[in-house]
C-alpha cells in the first residue's frame, strides 16, 4: 500500500502555494491551472487514482509546468509528471517485495502498492534508464 496518502499530497500543494479542488465530471481526472495555482481533481474516483492523479498534477505544479503548449513538449510535461508522481509514490524497497511477490505482473504490483499500473510501468521506465538510484 501507497505510504503517501492524499491527506500528504493536499499538504504538499499548501505548501507549494497550490490549492486543490473538485470538479464535476468531464473526461479529464486532473488539471493543473498554472495562472491560478490551482488543481482540479474530478470528484468520485477510486481512491488509488484520486491519489496518482493528484501526485501527477502536483508533478506538473512543482516542475511549473504550462498546459496546452503543444506537440513533444506537452508529450514531454506529462512525462515528467508521471516520473514526479512515481517517485513519490513507489519506494524501492516496496517495489522490490512486490516483485518478489508477483513477479512482473504489473496490475499485481500495483494493486499490492497502492498505484495505477501506469505508474508502475513508470517506474520501471525510470529505473532502466538510469534516471532514479536503484
Amino acid at each position: 500500500m501507497a505510504t503517501v496518502t492524499v491527506h500528504d499530497l493536499e499538504s504538499l500543494a499548501e505548501d507549494l502555494g497550490v490549492l486543490v479542488s473538485e470538479h464535476n465530471g468531464g473526461a479529464e481526472v486532473g488539471r493543473w491551472y498554472p495562472a491560478r495555482r490551482v488543481i482540479t481533481i474530478r470528484r468520485g474516483l477510486h481512491p488509488v487514482e484520486q491519489l496518482c492523479t493528484l501526485a501527477h498534477e502536483l508533478g506538473h505544479a512543482y516542475l511549473e509546468h504550462q498546459p496546452g503548449v503543444g506537440g513533444w513538449f506537452d508529450a514531454r510535461q506529462e512525462r515528467e509528471a508521471d516520473e514526479y508522481a512515481a517517485r513519490m509514490l513507489i519506494a524501492p524497497a516496496e517495489y522490490a517485495l512486490a516483485e518478489t511477490m508477483y513477479g512482473p505482473d504489473a496490475r499485481a504490483i500495483a494493486a499490492e502498492l497502492g498505484v495505477t499500473p501506469h505508474l508502475v510501468e513508470t517506474w520501471r521506465d525510470l529505473h532502466k534508464c538510469g534516471k532514479v538510484a536503484a
